[in-house]
């Protein structure tokens, strides 16, 4: 019989997808509009799905899936434009271990309409599975 692997904590859940957006981010080149692999994207969505892309591969070993592939669904409603231009869309989904929903997961992605590159990067923060602040349903 193997082993059970616990159940990680929202904290460290978010903190390592986090850390696995940081180190995609790594990957992009200075001018934000491509990546060191060559690969160039047209509009900032492209560049999202670039620091998301391998992460369901990553946790698959551990038994951890998302209601929603990773970041979550593009709904209209959750995009608040500041008066500077940026925008701040917020993505949500659930994380579950071993089919059992573990936590929250929002990812603040910020950009501009009129811009590709990011002005900062995304953010993941991850809430226990009673936090309702911020969203209708995952």
């Amino acid at each position: 019989m193997e082993p059970s692997t616990p159940a990680p904590t929202p904290q460290s859940l978010g903190d390592e997808i986090q850390a696995y957006v940081v180190e995609r981010q790594s990957k992009l080149l200075a001018s934000g509009e491509a990546s060191r692999d060559g690969r160039r994207f047209s509009w900032c969505g492209d560049i999202l799905d670039f620091l998301a892309e391998g992460l369901d591969e990553k946790l698959a070993p551990r038994d951890i899936t998302f209601t929603n592939a990773f970041p979550g669904p593009l709904r209209l409603m959750d995009e608040e434009q500041q008066p500077n231009g940026q925008h701040v869309r917020r993505f949500w989904t659930i994380a579950l271990h071993r089919g059992c929903p573990i936590a929250r997961i929002c990812t603040l992605f910020f950009h501009r309409h009129d811009q590709v590159k990011l002005p900062q990067p995304p953010r993941v923060v991850a809430y226990a599975l009673d936090h309702q602040d911020g969203e209708d349903h995952a």
